[in-house]
């Protein structure tokens, strides 16, 4: 149905809809909230956090008459007594909204809820007359009109499209206690906060069902990869021998798994997650001698040009006697190092090919690609991967993370990516400390970091941003590395690295702090990944609050790396609200129940396109609706091929 045939929506009208990406009716009922304002009960302050949303009500103490403070900016105030507490409300650029509040008036307010100086405020609050409200009630779904659209305006138009619209669902009726139409009803139009919730579930699973059998049927037709691993995975015996140290149970499975999937003669796609010194690169690195013997190239894609040279230093040191070539390929390399790899790479000399980003360049060919290693894979994109794995036919990939990326999630949940996880190796996991401070604390932290330094230790200290921005109460790391050096640790060397840096600076400053001459290291998470640093033993995240959990779990890696040596890492967050998701991971060292907290918070991303995280107004898909989904996806599949069967009898 054409927008114009909907009810309310004339000419003028579709042009504005047309940049909120709808074009016809059914994108007006999949335009979802993003949020809902549940107004059906007063709050109880006793019981808010800072940062919540709140619907009181209460008397007008006093009203300020509106004050012009510059061009373009006004503002009045008012006193608003609600039980034994005082709320000061505040409206910015809103002078037409002063006549209608009375002092001693009696209202009904909606807004966020803010503290400033010990006292509890609102900005630009919602409000009408009385003790019990009319137009703030109910469950209010809130959309991305982005202003282009009124709220209410968006609701009519899509109440207006869904008394047109068919609703055919991949999922029989019988199966489903809510309707397909119910759920968009519901996702739009909820009473309670639970019928939201029920109506976006029901959408996601008709989503995701959708999408899992159509990725059944489109499998269905792919043929068996033609390569051939011939060899026995005794083939590895010998480098298996030459390590320096025994292979942990873990390991030896994961190796095991990997063999299987490679002599299956269908195409590999494994995860390989495991944490701090679990051995997560002896793995790949093992797999990877396991392809070349059998005759193919191997590539091994690191997201930064400190962790391409890492893992090339570990391969030469592992490899070095075993007659395998070992090539590396970053952005930094010269003109004419570049030429020669590349040369090497496409006329077969190289077997195993580690570097950047720039491994997956044109002009970079290969003789025979049979393997693929991506490091950190929550670095990459999906186009990344992608163009890495069409340098060849039917590549086998093994991605490796200690916190894997939503998508991998999801992958490894509906079964499309294997998973392979390492336990740690001695005592190293336990070995790290991770406790939670407020800004009140943080001269103790810091004192804390002196007494380290002072025993041969050295420190990370991680900010959220560059320099400061405007409008952000965020520490940057630029701002407090000039405080640092003239204040808390004068006298102490302390470096500076964050991502924009040249190059050759940022590895003048790492080799310095490896070499211990830089005692503690101010950065952005430009350090989330390829630091290997032995003596460092305090990690501390300044606005914790910021990150994901993925990422905080990533640098708190960076960290007790050496075993016997206690280490910290220190999450400091102004917000109360943010503790308890923070807390989460002061009592969790699984990087895979981690990443599945995030995934969870965050969404899974899209099965098929290129979102690693988030969805787009569907809301977060959680892993048991996942397993749930795909339970259906498969009935569905083996009716379908069992229908198509007896067709053909």
């Amino acid at each position: 149905m054409n927008l114009t045939e909907i009810k309310g929506i004339g000419e003028k009208t579709v042009p504005k809809l047309n940049k909120l990406g709808i074009y016809s009716s059914r994108d007006l009922i999949e335009f979802l909230p993003t949020k809902y304002w549940d107004m059906t009960h007063f709050s109880d302050l006793d019981n808010t956090r800072i940062g919540d949303y709140v619907l009181l009500s209460g008397i007008m103490a006093t009203v300020t008459k509106v004050q012009y403070i510059r061009r373009n900016m006004n503002v009045f105030k008012a006193n608003f007594i609600t039980g034994r507490r005082m709320i000061v409300l505040t409206w910015f650029n809103a002078p037409y909204l002063r006549e209608k509040v009375t002092v001693g008036g009696e209202y009904v307010v909606w807004g966020k809820l803010a503290e400033n100086n010990g006292v509890l405020c609102m900005s630009n609050p919602s409000f009408e007359a009385g003790l019990s409200g009319v137009r703030l009630s109910g469950i209010t779904p809130i959309y991305p009109t982005k202003n282009i659209i009124a709220q209410p305006t968006m609701s009519k138009f899509i109440g207006a499209a869904m008394a047109h619209e068919s609703f055919d669902s991949i999922i029989p009726a019988e199966r489903e206690e809510i309707t397909l139409k119910r759920g968009y009803e519901l996702a739009h139009f909820p009473s309670t906060s639970s019928e939201a919730e029920a109506g976006r579930r029901r959408l996601n699973k008709e989503r995701i069902v959708a999408q899992l059998f159509s990725y059944k049927i489109l499998k269905q037709g792919r043929s068996l990869i033609k390569k051939h691993y011939s060899l026995p995975l005794s083939a590895l015996d010998e480098a298996i021998k030459s390590l320096p140290y025994e292979l942990t149970p873990s390991q030896k499975e994961a190796l095991n798994d990997i063999y299987t999937d490679l002599k299956s003669g269908e195409k590999m796609n494994r995860l390989l997650s495991g944490d701090v010194g679990s051995g997560k690169t002896v793995v790949a690195l093992l797999a990877a001698v396991y392809a070349i013997k059998c005759g193919y190239q191997v590539a091994f894609m690191a997201p930064t040009e400190i962790l391409a040279r890492q893992h090339y230093k570990t391969a030469c040191d592992l490899l070095g006697g075993t007659g395998i070539n070992i090539g590396v390929l970053t952005g930094v390399c010269g003109a004419q190092e570049k030429k020669g790899v590349k040369a090497a790479v496409k006329s077969g000399v190289i077997d195993l090919l580690i570097g950047t980003h720039a491994v997956i360049g044109d002009k970079v060919e290969f003789a025979d690609l049979g393997f693929i290693v991506i490091d950190e894979l929550q670095r990459f994109g999906v186009r990344h991967k992608s163009s890495l794995e069409n340098k060849s036919e039917n590549v086998d990939v093994l991605v490796m993370s200690a916190t894997p990326i939503p998508r991998a999630m999801a992958l490894t949940l509906q079964g499309e990516l294997k998973l392979s996880a390492l336990s740690p190796r001695g005592d190293m996991a336990e070995n790290i400390s991770t406790r939670l401070v407020s800004d009140k604390d943080l001269s103790a932290v810091y004192d804390f970091i002196h007494k380290r330094i002072s025993v041969g230790e050295q420190a990370y200290i991680v900010c959220p941003l560059v320099e400061d921005s405007e409008g952000l109460e965020r520490i940057s790391a630029k701002s407090l590395y000039a405080k640092l050096v003239t204040g808390a640790f004068k006298g102490i060397p302390i470096g500076l690295v964050y991502s924009s840096m040249k190059e050759e600076l940022k590895a003048e400053v790492m080799r310095r702090f490896y070499e211990g001459e830089i005692k503690i290291l101010v950065a952005t998470t430009v350090i989330e990944v390829g630091i290997d640093c032995k003596s460092a033993s305090v990690m501390l995240v300044l606005n914790a609050d910021c990150f994901g959990l993925s990422s905080l779990h990533q640098l708190r890696g960076r960290v007790g790396r050496r075993e016997g040596l206690k280490s910290y890492c220190i999450l400091h967050t102004s917000l109360k609200k943010e503790s308890e998701r923070l807390e989460s991971l002061c009592n969790s060292r699984d990087g895979f129940e981690i990443a599945q907290k995030d995934a969870d918070m965050r969404g899974y991303g899209d099965f098929f396109g290129l979102r690693q995280s988030g969805g787009s107004g569907w809301g977060t898909i959680n892993a048991e609706l996942i397993v749930e989904c795909r339970e259906i996806a498969e009935k569905l599949y083996k009716e379908d091929q069992a229908k198509t069967l007896k067709n053909q009898l």
